[in-house]
């Protein structure tokens, strides 16, 4: 597909291309990397790989692009478009009439996995600089299409740490859209994450011996105190921050048992302890609470690690050039998390995409196509606005 046909291409027709390769975070996402690639070099961009290895020896890829103005400039600034290619898992699809990886339209919808979250904005972004002719750019464009971001963003933390086009971009001082979905409201702050396990370890057996030692016993008694520190953080002022909805950290705690086998003594339990973090929140009394009970109880601490929190001044002229783009009056905060919480080393970024977070990670995960074509009129204008 040329220039032209990228152009021309109905946007939920892209979509589908991307939808079909099947890029659930614990596979490989080398293929739909391939062709998001082609895409982009078809338009002109130079395209830098940044391959690793994940935990699982999974072989991942983040891509950054760049197209450059035919006469060079030394002007600083440019634009930059942000997204990623992992989705989340299909294990529950069930739209009803169609697969997870065969994006299907029905009643002004777009339904399949990643259609909002978000390989669809990513297409948006791919057709709105196909509008643009190279000869027109007055600065660059670029792109950062990463991996792994559903899973703890060891892709955009590769892109951190090896991309000499990312180095360029933040010497350059571009302008950087986050493309996830936020039904293109302008976003200037999202919240950030915090994990840790708490482990008993036991003995496994046959229950029969009575000779195993359950490790629940030694994590039950720690559970009534974490379900305490988890009411303070929902209730104590501290703790919350008003401009995010809801204000407080939500806590959430999954138990997890090994073996899950009721005549087998259970070796190892564990806590598994996530919490969202937010501006003007301390939350070291939390984890000097947790240290406590940890030490407490005998527990192991794993630490989950934490992807800060990002916001940027809703006053700065580039939300405001964002708003009056996007044709919105206002921009607000959003409290879930992006690579931003990665790459602030770019200064200016904000967040805006098509689709809804309540559409995203569904078992019937879909986007509204007019999202879709006027997430293509907003990027277009916007790079248009930066690089032009």
């Amino acid at each position: 597909m040329n220039q032209e046909g990228i152009s021309k291409t109905r946007i939920q027709v892209l979509t589908k291309e991307l939808v079909a390769e099947n890029s659930v975070s614990h596979l490989s996402n080398l293929p739909v990397s391939q062709k998001v690639a082609k895409w982009l070099e078809v338009l002109g961009f130079e395209v830098e790989w940044l391959e690793y290895l994940d935990s699982n020896g999974v072989r991942k890829t983040s891509i950054v692009a760049a197209r450059k103005p035919v006469a060079a400039s030394q002007n600083l600034g440019g634009a930059a478009y942000m997204a990623h290619t992992d989705v989340v898992p299909v294990d529950d699809w069930d739209s009803g009439f169609s697969g997870p990886f065969e994006a299907t339209e029905k009643a002004g919808r777009l339904y399949g996995r990643g259609t909002c979250d978000m390989k669809g904005s990513l297409c948006c972004a791919i057709q709105a600089a196909s509008r643009i002719d190279r000869a027109e750019q007055t600065k660059p464009i670029y792109f950062v299409v990463t991996a792994d971001e559903e899973i703890g963003m060891e892709g955009a933390q590769q892109v951190d740490k090896r991309s000499y086009l990312w180095q360029e971009m933040i010497e350059q001082d571009v302008v950087g859209i986050i493309g996830e979905p936020t039904e293109m409201q302008v976003v200037h702050g999202h919240k950030g994450t915090y994990g840790v396990i708490l482990r008993a370890l036991g003995q496994s057996a046959h229950t029969s011996t009575g000779k195993g030692l359950n490790a629940n016993y030694a994590l039950i008694p720690a559970l009534v105190k974490l379900l305490e520190l988890r009411e303070k953080t929902e209730n104590l002022p501290e703790y919350r921050n008003s401009q995010y909805d809801p204000p407080t950290v939500t806590w959430n705690m999954v138990i997890k048992n090994e073996p899950m086998a009721i005549n087998v003594t259970t070796s190892i339990a564990e806590a598994q302890i996530f919490f969202r973090t937010m501006p003007s929140v301390d939350c070291q009394g939390i984890l000097k609470a947790l240290r406590q009970i940890q030490l407490d109880h005998g527990l192991e601490w794993i630490e989950k690690g934490e992807k800060p929190h990002w916001s940027v001044d809703p006053q700065a002229p580039w939300i405001q050039d964002t708003l009056q783009i996007a044709g919105r009056e206002k921009s607000q905060t959003v409290c879930y998390g992006t690579d931003g919480s990665v790459l602030q080393r770019l200064a200016k970024l904000v967040v805006c995409g098509p689709g809804s977070i309540e559409q995203a990670h569904r078992k019937d995960e879909w986007v509204a196509i007019d999202q879709l074509e006027k997430a293509v009129d907003v990027y277009e204008r916007a790079f248009r606005k930066w690089a032009c």
